[in-house]
């Protein structure tokens, strides 16, 4: 099948996992394929790989069902409207491959949606049975649809409204069988009960059927239970039949979106525990996302070894492999983030479909360069990516490149006079920060400015109460990725008060006296507040008194303080670098000092940084113009040097700022 154009290689190594486990050898023997569980924050592509499998697979007998979408009647889906939903698309006609049936299913599901007495069970039964016999004295027409969508109108209010897709589902699996006689029809149900499990009377059995499904909780769970028996079962039969392994050559393509939601749970619980019966076998492929790990995945890893379910990095061994790892029938993958390389890929796509003669970056090497800075900026986070590259190609033509990174992500109430057009700050937060409450959304800015999360829930006063605190647990992990930290940094940045006491400040003060005795701390948040002084004099008593390779670390690790935009912009590189380093005071070391902290301050950093994945200023310093300063004031650190060990270190720090980073 041909490749799906643009997209990543983790999307695409992903697909060529399904591709293995959805061709089978026509044959006697049917080997159950992987139940597959892709988990993945906001904003990791889940839904957008889902649809890319849907589109590559739509040869194949496939059902695509989303289990956070409300149903035709505007309600949350349960179970039934799920697995109803699923058999309906998987009856959809295929030119390759014979139609699905689903025999034994639908007598079950005729059975739960017939309205029978509940007083009297030898009355159920025979209305049950007038309900199956077909039209016509001789037996010989059709089951007709007429008949069937009173039976369906009538127990709508007892399961509190029957979903639109059983009056599909049902007309389209019974002219497909064409049931043309009262005997048809019972051996149909004596299949149904067969294959459930049950070996009772055919319209007792069906009787029970539907007082369990209309019954309490419990009862309906068991029932639930029946149909997806009978689902699994009449897969199996239509591929084990005479014809089935004469003609079928692929497995079944079962994509579930968000099956987190409480009726994907169940359903991908009830499949599980089916497939866990002795000699069961279907041809039913899985793949199934998910935001948080779903109840049936949480009871298969208890007893586990944690170290066996690092979906993270077991999933992805060498980060280009495909390898979900298995827990107790269910295989588990992680959709990691894409990689330096995949988002320069997406970068020279981006390039490629500029109009023509429409600016282009000052490099060398355009695509190496924007897919640099589009890195530095989303660390691979996929939505934001996505959105950062769609905005830098919506400017006009002729707007330079400088200009279109630095814009891309300003907020337009913090930038007067920014066309909101292209900006895509709002966009990348409601992708990956939805539905906060207010109250959270007032408070997360300042949390922004702590080095990490539990740093902004232990600092006093930075969350309001402990409401906020339960709040920003729950959303700690989002706020943790670069490009979230980033913006909220920017509403923050944005926020009203007085310059020198205004929420920026405010925020650093609180987490500065919460790490009492952290001089490093100390001076970070001395940085964030432009105290370039009180940073350079940590930096300078460091200076020859400890390692060069620990005091290049330190300088690092400082120059990734946040930084603030006067007015909603980043300075142009040389233009706030003068304007921090002024005329620098102190001796020769403090001054190379203060120059070698304010450049690593506002540029973005080589691979080989010592602190090159932690959070930084993606847009400071685009052209990466400090480089050549940066180099001289290392070689100016190695001339002060006295030991031969900190020689070498400054000399190699100053070599790896003597070329561009991308």
């Amino acid at each position: 099948m041909p490749e799906w154009p643009g997209r990543s290689a983790r999307d695409q190594a992903i697909r060529r996992y399904v591709d293995e486990h959805v061709d089978r050898t026509p044959g006697p023997d049917l080997a159950t394929p992987p139940a597959l569980l892709l988990l993945g924050p906001h904003g990791s592509g889940k839904s957008s790989l889902l649809g890319y499998l849907e589109h590559w697979a739509q040869r194949l007998p496939l059902a695509s069902v989303d289990l956070a979408a409300a149903t035709p009647e505007g309600q949350g889906k349960t179970f039934f409207d799920a697995l109803t939903e699923v058999v309906f698309r998987l009856q959809e006609v295929k030119d390759d491959h014979p139609p699905l049936v689903f025999p034994s299913f639908s007598v079950l599901l005729m059975a739960v949606v017939t309205g029978v007495s509940t007083q009297s069970r030898e009355r159920a039964v025979q209305e049950m049975r007038a309900a199956f016999e077909p039209d016509g004295q001789d037996g010989q027409q059709e089951y007709a649809y007429e008949k069937l969508q009173p039976l369906i109108q009538g127990v709508a209010a007892a399961v509190g409204g029957v979903p639109a897709w059983v009056t599909q589902v049902i007309p389209v699996v019974r002219g497909g069988q064409r049931v043309r006689a009262a005997f048809e029809i019972r051996r149909r149900v004596a299949h149904a009960a067969r294959d459930a499990g049950h070996q009772h009377g055919h319209m007792d059995f069906l009787v029970r059927v539907n007082r369990l499904f209309n019954g309490p909780s419990v009862q309906r769970d068991e029932a639930e239970t029946l149909l997806m028996r009978a689902f699994l079962a009449d897969l199996r039969a239509i591929y084990t039949g005479r014809r089935g392994r004469r003609r079928r050559n692929a497995n079944c393509l079962l994509l579930l979106d968000n099956v987190d939601h409480e009726a994907g749970n169940r359903l991908l619980r009830l499949l599980l525990e089916s497939r866990a019966a002795r000699e069961h076998a279907d041809p039913l492929l899985v793949v199934a996302a998910a935001r948080t790990r779903p109840e049936t995945l949480a009871r298969r890893e208890e007893g586990t070894l944690s170290a066996v379910l690092d979906y993270r990095t077991g999933s992805w061994p060498d980060g280009t492999v495909f390898e979900p790892v298995r827990v107790r029938g269910l295989s588990v993958g992680w959709l990691r983030d894409l990689s330096r390389e995949e988002v320069l890929h997406h970068a020279a796509e981006v390039l490629k479909e500029l109009p023509e003669r429409a600016a282009q970056p000052e490099a060398r090497d355009p695509a190496e360069w924007l897919g640099w800075v589009v890195y530095g900026a989303t660390r691979g986070q996929p939505a934001a990516t996505g959105v950062v590259l769609a905005a830098l190609g919506r400017f006009p033509a002729d707007t330079d490149w400088e200009s279109r990174v630095r814009r891309c992500l300003a907020l337009p109430r913090a930038a007067p006079g920014l066309d909101p057009g292209p900006a895509a700050a709002e966009q990348v937060l409601d992708r990956l920060l939805p539905h906060l409450e207010t109250a959270l959304w007032r408070a997360l800015p300042s949390t922004a400015a702590a080095l990490t999360p539990d740093q902004a829930e232990a600092a006093p006063g930075l969350l309001p109460n402990l409401s906020a605190r339960n709040w920003y647990e729950a959303v700690a992990t989002d706020v943790a990725r670069p490009v979230v930290r980033f913006l909220l940094l920017r509403l923050l940045d944005a926020a009203p008060g007085d310059r020198g006491a205004g929420p920026w400040e405010n925020a650093c003060r609180i987490l500065r006296a919460a790490a009492a005795g952290d001089e490093r701390t100390q001076a970070y948040y001395d940085l964030a507040c432009e105290d370039v002084a009180g940073a350079v004099g940590y930096l300078r008593r460091r200076f020859g008194a400890v390692p060069a390779a620990q005091w290049c670390a330190d300088l690092s690790w400082l120059q990734r303080a946040p930084a603030r935009w006067p007015g909603g912009l980043p300075e142009p590189a040389r233009t706030r670098y003068e304007r921090l380093v002024g005329g620098a005071v102190g001796d020769e070391a403090g001054q190379v000092i203060t120059r070698l902290l304010v450049a690593g301050w506002i540029t973005a950093h080589p691979r080989t940084d010592p602190c090159a994945e932690l959070y930084e200023d993606p847009f400071g310093d685009p052209y990466a113009e400090l480089y050549g300063d940066i180099a001289e004031d290392f070689r100016a650190l190695r001339r002060l040097a006295r030991d031969a060990n900190d020689l070498f270190v400054f000399r190699e720090r100053a070599e790896q700022y003597e070329r561009k980073p991308w």
